[in-house]
């Protein structure tokens, strides 16, 4: 396989999104995946909450925000049952609309009334950010008013999200008028920092409305996503030949290395609170990617995922 052969699938498909009964099926079939399994929920929520645990964060009537929660809110209504006061979802697409979340919130409920552990690296290898223990953590949760919050959620999945008291979806969102400035504690994302643009407004949001002293807890993966057999080798396609694989595709990725998401978060006043970095290994060598990628960071170049949390200072 030459270095250029494997691309021409992937352009082939994004140019056919151009053909209007093809872009329309397309559309109906598209889905991000993981997000509609209750156990993938659980399992993202617990990991970014035990993390955040340990900066001092407290979920206790805490307004928290998701950005990209993708196939279903799942995600987000296990912040509630934990013990937060608000969620809202933000996507570009009304992904989350087809799921059943009166399925996903009953399964969530068994699993925290059980005390599930959190589900580990081999029932979910991929899954970021990795814990040292994945026992439930008991500390973290508020079990005061669980049966109450119960209720509230299943009241606003009733009557609908737009208006909800406890349970909000935006989707699409546009601007930073799709929530209240300085209005969110926590705002949070699951591999999908990766797809945002333009990345600059969205950093430019997260900013605004997050709270002084609020936080950002976000897992970035840096690699191809199927665009490639190497894990860096969406950095080898030409500007050019990337217009094409990506065709008429509302989500793809931004091709931003990490170095850029940190100067982003600095840029609108976010601090770097902590920082993990993993490392991706047997990739294309330098001398194979696109001229404009040639000059990375070192470091950039050899970071496949980070899992990352912002603060916005008081």
């Amino acid at each position: 396989m030459t270095t250029h052969a494997w691309k021409l699938p992937h352009v082939l498909k994004g140019t056919l999104t151009w053909v209007p009964p093809l872009n329309q099926w397309r559309l109906k079939m598209t889905s991000t995946g993981g997000t509609d399994s209750p156990r993938y929920c659980y399992a993202v929520w617990l990991r970014h909450l035990v993390k955040l645990s340990s900066k001092g964060f407290r979920v206790k009537g805490a307004h928290v925000g998701e950005l990209g929660p993708g196939d279903s809110i799942g995600v987000g209504l296990a912040a509630l049952l934990s013990g937060a006061e608000s969620y809202v979802g933000l996507d570009v697409f009304p992904f989350s609309a087809k799921s059943d979340l009166n399925f996903i919130l009953d399964d969530l409920v068994g699993m925290f009334s059980r005390r599930e552990p959190i589900p580990d690296v081999e029932e979910f290898p991929v899954v970021r950010p990795r814990l040292r223990r994945y026992d439930f953590p008991e500390h973290a949760i508020v079990w005061d008013g669980f049966d109450d919050r119960v209720e509230r959620i299943r009241a606003d999945l009733r009557s609908g999200l737009e208006t909800g008291h406890c349970v909000r979806y935006r989707a699409p969102w546009s601007s930073c008028d799709a929530v209240e400035r300085s209005s969110l504690d926590l705002l949070f994302s699951q591999a999908v920092l990766q797809y945002a643009t333009p990345l600059r407004g969205t950093y430019e949001a997260m900013s605004a409305w997050l709270k002084p002293g609020g936080l950002g807890s976000h897992t970035i993966s840096f690699d191809a996503h199927g665009l490639s057999p190497f894990w860096n080798g969406h950095w080898a396609y030409s500007d050019g030949a990337w217009r094409l694989a990506r065709g008429r595709r509302e989500i793809f990725l931004n091709r931003e290395p990490l170095g850029v998401h940190l100067v982003l978060a600095r840029e609108f006043g976010l601090e770097i609170s902590h920082l993990e970095r993993e490392r991706g290994g047997g990739g294309l060598p330098i001398g194979a990617l696109a001229s404009r990628f040639r000059g990375l960071d070192a470091v950039d170049l050899e970071t496949r995922g980070a899992f990352v949390i912002f603060r916005k200072p008081v």
